[in-house]
């Protein structure tokens, strides 16, 4: 849970970039607008592993999005159309597209959690909680740096080689 809440910093689970409007045209007879923009958003890979598999871990182009007043359906009268000031409408999309991932990245995160609670221990942790903090200092790269600093870590804890690791994961996993 606690890799989860910090999936919704900026600049700890996704940095934006740029974010531009490209267009928007309100329908206001059918309660609904159409909004284009361009974004150019990075997600860490650790936070949201999800969006890395299914290639959207780097989002860069234009995309569209129907905006709708809370609580009504296109077609409905719904009053105005909720984030008409472009910032309202770029927090909007930020937040949608953060909360499009939260389930299945929770569900990656989970597996993750329970293999380490499983088999290593929970000194196992510091590879992903470096790992994240490393994305919020210096990207992918970060990142990575963070995760291979995370490891050597644990196995220091461990006092085990890197030998010796593979070979206990592997007993722990036939067992």
């Amino acid at each position: 849970m606690f890799f989860l809440l910090l999936g919704f910093f900026g600049g700890v689970g996704y940095r934006v970039y740029a974010i531009k409007d490209v267009s928007f045209k309100p329908h206001s007879q059918l309660g609904y607008a159409d909004a284009v923009f361009f974004c150019d958003i990075t997600y860490n890979p650790i936070l949201y592993p999800f969006y890395w598999i299914v290639g959207r871990g780097k989002l860069v182009g234009n995309f569209s999005v129907m905006y709708v007043p809370e609580g009504y359906m296109p077609g409905e009268f719904g009053g105005p159309i909720w984030g008409m000031k472009p910032e309202e409408r770029y927090d909007a999309y930020t937040n949608f597209m953060i909360s499009w991932g939260t389930f299945s990245n929770l569900i990656f995160l989970f597996i993750v959690a329970l293999a380490i609670e499983f088999v290593c221990g929970r000194s196992a942790y510091w590879v992903l909680l470096l790992g994240v903090f490393g994305f919020l200092v210096w990207e992918i790269c970060g990142a990575i740096i963070g995760v291979i600093v995370g490891s050597i870590l644990v196995l220091w804890i461990f006092k085990i080689s890197p030998d010796n690791f593979i070979k206990r994961l592997w007993q722990s996993v036939a067992e």
